[in-house]
């Protein structure tokens, strides 16, 4: 039902069959996510993220921590989850680590025509 599809097999392009992810996709592959942190500069504060990250059950993919900037730090963390369910647990333990004040969820930023 989808206009695109018409369009495009009107241009003469093939069909290409594909399915959306469910749960057993989840179950096999994860769910990746991007979090900021925003935190108070303290010593070992990114082995305390880290170590949180760890205790439930998420993988590290990268990870990039800014210069201070008046005592305040910007964590970027890409995180695979075992499941999408687990990111609410997830969230709760990195703001639990002492000298986090925020975690969200980072927004990707879509580039618009003209600009």
């Amino acid at each position: 039902h989808c206009p695109a599809v018409g369009r495009m097999a009107a241009t003469g392009r093939a069909p290409v069959a594909v399915r959306w992810a469910g749960a057993r996709d989840e179950e096999a592959h994860g769910y990746r996510v991007t979090l900021l942190a925003e935190s108070f500069s303290r010593p070992h504060l990114l082995a305390d993220l880290t170590e949180a990250i760890a205790a439930t059950g998420a993988a590290v993919v990268s990870a990039a921590v800014e210069a201070p900037r008046e005592q305040r730090v910007r964590h970027t963390y890409t995180l695979q989850l075992p499941a999408a369910a687990r990111l609410p647990e997830l969230m709760r333990a990195m703001r639990r680590v002492a000298g986090v004040y925020d975690v969200t969820r980072a927004v990707r930023q879509v580039a618009t025509a003209g600009s």
